[in-house]
């Protein structure tokens, strides 16, 4: 499967251009319970998959402190909590399989800020993850 990285503005000034981002359409399931698709960032600098702990209410899961505790080094290297999840499937939009995948949520006061991470756990499910930086594409291989 190939996908285009998609174009968001560099920063709220116009003027800057554009940048690609390595984002493919997913929805996440547990059990029959699922999301709609949205979008998620391939990570190959992440080691699992790390979401906002509203996705985990949307499928059902009301304290994602039910899950095991890992903590993590985030951003300016804070720790943070990161809540994982077993009986997690997702699934790539326009392709028929359900790859379960252990999910981690985190909570932040603003969800928009966390941009939904596949790391290389979910790497794992392929033979080859293949980021193409000067074409702005990406392909995952079966």
């Amino acid at each position: 499967m190939k996908f285009d990285y998609k174009k968001f503005p560099r920063s709220a000034d116009t003027r800057k251009p554009f940048i690609g981002m390595p984002l493919i359409p997913i929805a996440i399931y547990r059990g029959k319970e699922s999301t709609m698709p949205f979008f998620a960032m391939l990570d190959s600098g992440a080691d699992s998959v790390l979401m906002h702990s509203d996705l985990a209410l949307a499928l059902g899961i009301m304290d994602i402190k039910t899950g095991t505790l890992d903590k993590t080094l985030g951003i300016g290297n804070q720790v943070v909590d990161v809540y994982y999840h077993d009986d997690i499937e997702i699934q790539i939009v326009g392709d028929n399989r359900k790859l379960q995948t252990k999910v981690g949520f985190i909570e932040s006061a603003n969800p928009r800020q966390i941009i939904p991470l596949l790391g290389r756990t979910f790497f794992k499910h392929f033979k080859a993850v293949i980021f193409e930086e000067n074409l702005e594409r990406m392909e995952l291989k079966s």
